[in-house]
Parts: C-alpha cells; structure tokens; sequence
C-alpha cells in the first residue's frame, strides 16, 4: 500500500479523532457549565426577574405561572411538582400569599429543594389602606357601629360563654396579625422599589448559601440592583409630583404600595383579584369618585380586562393606559426586566395623573 496514502489517512484519522475530542470536550464544558446553574422556581414574574437579575448566568429561572395566567387561582401542575422537586430553590412571597405553597413544600419534605420566603422582612399594607371612595368611609362607620351594636347584644345574651369568646376572638386576633388571611393585605409587595430591594437581598443570600463560590458575583449583582431602584425610585416619585391629580383609577386594587410610597390613592373597580367583581353600590360610588375628580383615564393591565372596567371607562369617556403589576405577565414580555416594566409604569403615571 501506498506509504503516502497511509500517512495521509492515519494524518486523517488523527485529525478526526482530535475533532472528536473537541467536540467531546465541549459538550463536557457546557455540561459542566450547565450542571454549575443554580434551578430556580419563583412563584410571580417579579420574583424570577429579581433572580435573573442577580444570579445572571449562574442560575437558571422559572416561573411557576405560565404567562398570563391568574396567580390567585393557579395550583402547580403534577409535571411542575416533580420539575420543582429537582430544583435547587423555589422561591416564594411568603406571608401566606401563595395558597398552594404550604402543601407543595409538604409534599417535597423529604426532595432536596429550598423554599425561600423572600418579603418577610416587608411591611405589609391592608387591602383598603391605600383606598378611598367618597362617601364610602361614612357607609363603613354605620356599618361598624351596627355591628358593635349586634356584638354588645350577643355578649349580653351569651355571657355565660365568655371563656370561650376570648378563646375564639384570640385565635381570630392570632391569624391577622400573622397575616394568615391573606385576602386582607396587598401581595403586590414589589412595586415598591424599596421592598423589591429587600426581595432581592433575600434572593442574593440564598444565592451565596448555594453556590458559595460566585457569592462575591450575587453581591455585586445586589448592588447594581440597588443602585438601579434607587434611579427607578427617583422616576416614579418624579411622575407623581409631576401631576395634577392625586388618584389613579385602576381596574382593581393591585397599586397601594405604589400609592403609599409616591403619595397618591387608587381608585379600584374591583378588589385585590380582578375577580372580585364590585357591587352596583360600590361600582356607582366608584364612577362618582372618578366624575368628582375629572379623571380622564383608567389604567388596564395587559392580562386582564374586566368588563365592569369597561364599562367604567365607557360611563365616564376615558381613555386607557396600561400599568402592569408585574404577578403575571403575556408570554410577549417574559424576556423583560422588572425594571424595563416598572419604568412603562412611570410612563402610565406621567399620563394618568397629568
């Protein structure tokens, strides 16, 4: 055979074998790459977005929701229950505001998978402290003092019971201030940018507890996420001061840390959910609060659109802007920030308030 030949396919074979090897080491280095990411679930688009901010490249994020699905109602899928149970975190509001959590960290007990109550260092806010309807405070206070009435009328009849009252008035007194009913408090705890700081410190120490190596890569992550709140604080408070008008009329009543922080009240058409249809009582008062202050636009989110709110806008000729709460989000806007959304809300407050 010809000596050439075999030196040019043994050159050959050579050459294969090298590419081989390459290939072969590259696959290993993107698995090792990929094995070195932290799995992470996180319970609303506010929270993955804070964990993609800063984990970066070294965590892989998902959401529990699928895009534009209701948070209020959604029960984890058995297919995510054992994708989750291989995760590394699963991170959550905490405060009891995802109902589903409490059984599925109960199911995953004995799985390797760290659940990570993120705002529990928050203030939370009342669903009705950031809420005011002409009139409706006087309506409250007769309601209260029939109650009163009705209470002082009961203990009367049933003093013999008072042990059992006080035991059963404590065990109510305990599940409130826990914040156990979670109907009672604002969940959207992130559209405060101060708190979506202490949410992302919370992320950046379970980050550091988990891959211990890159915590310096998380710290500095953490503070160019401060320094960005810090810029994004700056613009919203800028877009409240900017207007004239000091309420926002909005589909349902997702803004009272918004509203709290920048000094302004929101107007809701509906409760904490969009679900929570108003009454025609509560819906006329709403109007006449919205007419008394000549607000000229109501504020719809892009996952939802309640048809009371249409009508609300219809009976008082406003216009829309969109405002997002940042708890679910269309499959269209999966790839932003939440800072990209959260500055879209600036431009919904430079306009609605003007």
């Amino acid at each position: 055979m010809n000596k050439k030949f075999l030196s040019v396919a043994a050159a050959g074979t050579l050459l294969l074998g090298g590419c081989a090897n390459n290939e072969e080491s590259n696959a290993t280095n993107a698995t090792d790459e990929s094995s070195d990411q932290l799995t992470v679930y996180a319970s609303t688009f506010a929270l993955k977005s804070i964990a993609e901010e800063i984990g970066g490249d070294r965590v892989s994020v998902e959401m529990v929701i699928p895009p534009g699905a209701d948070p209020h109602t959604y029960e984890p899928t058995s297919k995510q229950m054992t994708q989750i149970a291989e995760a590394d975190l699963f991170l959550t509001i905490g405060h009891d505001f995802e109902p589903y959590v409490a059984s599925m960290e109960k199911s995953l007990a004995s799985e390797d998978v760290t659940f990570v109550k993120t705002a529990e260092d928050v203030t939370l806010l009342s669903a009705d402290e950031t809420v005011h309807v002409h009139g409706e405070d006087e309506h409250a206070h007769e309601e209260d003092e029939h109650a009163h009435e009705e209470d002082e009328h009961a203990h009367e009849e049933d003093g013999h019971g008072h042990g059992e009252d006080e035991h059963t008035e404590e065990e109510a007194g305990h599940s409130e201030d826990d914040g156990h009913d979670h109907g009672q408090y604002d969940p959207h705890v992130w559209l405060d940018p101060m708190n979506a700081v202490s949410m992302a410190e919370a992320v950046e120490a379970s980050f550091a507890e988990q891959a211990p190596d890159y915590k310096d890569e998380f710290a500095d992550r953490l503070s160019a996420f401060k320094d960005e709140a810090d810029a994004l604080d700056a613009e919203l408070q800028a877009a409240v001061d900017g207007g004239s008008k000091s309420e926002l009329l909005v589909t349902h009543a997702a803004y009272g840390y918004l509203a709290e922080r920048y000094g302004f009240e929101q107007l809701p058409i509906a409760g904490l959910t969009p679900s929570e249809e108003p009454s025609q009582q509560a819906l006329k008062r709403v109007i006449e609060e919205a007419k008394l202050h000549d607000l000229k636009y109501i504020a719809f989110e892009d996952t939802v659109t309640p048809k009371v709110a249409e009508v609300v806008k219809n009976e008082i000729g406003a216009e829309a802007v969109t405002i997002y709460n940042l708890e679910s989000v269309t499959k269209e806007q999966m790839d932003q920030s939440y800072f990209d959304l959260m500055r879209e809300n600036v431009k919904a407050l430079e306009i609605a308030l003007k």
